[in-house]
């Protein structure tokens, strides 16, 4: 399998497998995600039009999603509902990817890694931007 999605009553995650392939531009996300994201595999040579990405659209954002690449290692992943009810523990691995969407996660360094994260921004800081299972009047 090289796409898994968890859900626990709504979507927590999207978990990419590096061997997950695309012919040309495959879109991995409902349209309405808030961060969209893509698979692109092209042949040498080809080219993408050049484009500007227009300004005048405004999008509004009530959720925070976030997106993991492991570059290099691998971490154990534990995915939570929002009442920190644990619904999978995963392991992902170099080249592997994934998109937090709902609930709440936990990460645990396996082997020394290098990870891409993205998220949305502008970032009011970790004390403003979550809440911790050990801390739960954080906010």
């Amino acid at each position: 399998m090289t796409i898994e999605t968890v859900e626990h009553v709504e979507v927590l995650a999207h978990i990419f497998r590096h061997s997950l392939k695309a012919d040309g531009v495959k879109f991995l996300t409902p349209p309405d995600y808030s961060l969209q994201l893509g698979l692109i595999e092209h042949p040498t040579g080809k080219e993408i039009k050049d484009h500007i990405h227009r300004q005048d659209i405004k999008y509004k954002v009530d959720t925070t999603q976030e997106f993991l690449y492991i570059e290099k290692g691998s971490i154990e992943v534990t995915l939570y509902t929002t009442g920190w009810k644990v619904v999978k523990q995963t392991i992902l691995n170099e080249g592997d990817f994934i998109l937090f969407v709902g609930g709440g996660h936990g990460l645990k360094v396996l082997k020394k890694c290098r990870i891409i994260e993205i998220k949305q921004g502008p970032y009011p800081g970790d004390k403003n931007a979550k809440i911790y299972r050990d801390e739960p009047d954080s906010h």
